[in-house]
């Protein structure tokens, strides 16, 4: 049984968004340019055959360098949460005594 590649493994390997190589499949797929081994099932899953990842490779190089598509890498999200601190214990007992006495 051959061995084939989803898109995320294949994007891992060539060390690119995932993005890129389904663009690149899809656009390899509809010029007729990727062996019967490598199809889509399920609708956008692609299983990619290892005959056709240099080919694959070959693209995202000439489109990246053609400027079709960009080649960024990952980006982290950095989420900072800010904890106020509470007010003094002597303040916030002040606070309180006055609203009470409204």
């Amino acid at each position: 049984m051959t061995t084939r590649f989803s898109l995320s493994e294949l994007a891992e390997m060539l060390q690119v968004p995932v993005d890129a190589v389904r663009r690149a499949v899809d656009e390899l797929a509809a010029a007729g340019q990727l062996t019967a081994e490598s199809f889509v099932f399920a609708d956008r899953n692609w299983r990619i055959a290892p005959s056709d990842t240099k080919r694959i490779q070959e693209w995202i190089v000439n489109a990246a360098t053609a400027g079709v598509i960009q080649l960024e890498p990952p980006r982290r999200k950095w989420v900072r949460k800010r904890v106020e601190r509470p007010a003094e214990d002597g303040a916030q007992m002040a606070e309180g005594a006055a609203r009470r006495a409204d």
